[in-house]
């Protein structure tokens, strides 16, 4: 069975909560997002619109021991306002990052495993004629020689044609 090509499907960037969004689903999203999540002036999170004024006293008030700490909104981690930038952008397991291999986007947890998959499996160089794996395809394309390999092709094919060979003279 094929593996599905993530990049199949565009993404798009929601103009409300600036998230990639699948462009199939960007409208019904906008539709959501913009009627129901609203961006704190504050701390840039998106809140839901009924729980902006809660969001506010708990977390940004003055003399609220919360004014200091913020929750990601990625993964829920409290941590100390001046760092939530840093986090969200490089340290959050739930910030989407893409796969070198396929550029689908995924959160960064998944990654590793994603990539250990995806990166075994195989293109044909164009100029030794020999199936690569991705996570080769550099350091194959440094040192390829171009000279085509003549035992390219299926096991099979070479298992079968010995094996009429042998049929042949028998």
């Amino acid at each position: 069975m094929p593996m599905a090509m993530a990049s199949e499907e565009s993404t798009s960037v929601c103009t409300h909560c600036d998230r990639a969004i699948p462009s199939s689903n960007l409208d019904l999203h906008m539709v959501h997002c913009s009627r129901n999540l609203e961006k704190c002036k504050i701390c840039g999170d998106m809140v839901p619109k009924r729980h902006s004024e809660e969001h506010y006293s708990n977390t940004h008030a003055p003399g609220s021991l919360s004014a200091f700490m913020v929750s990601c909104s990625l993964c829920s981690e409290t941590m100390e306002r001046d760092i939530l930038a840093v986090h969200k952008g490089e340290n959050c397991p739930q910030r989407i990052v893409t796969c070198e291999f396929c550029e689908f986007p995924l959160p960064a947890a998944d990654l590793a495993e994603h990539q250990e998959v995806c990166g075994n499996r195989t293109e044909l160089c164009p100029l030794c004629r020999r199936y690569i794996r991705l996570r080769e395809r550099y350091n194959h394309e440094l040192r390829c020689t171009g000279v085509p390999d003549s035992t390219v092709g299926s096991s099979r094919y070479r298992h079968a044609s010995s094996f009429m060979i042998s049929f042949i003279f028998f």
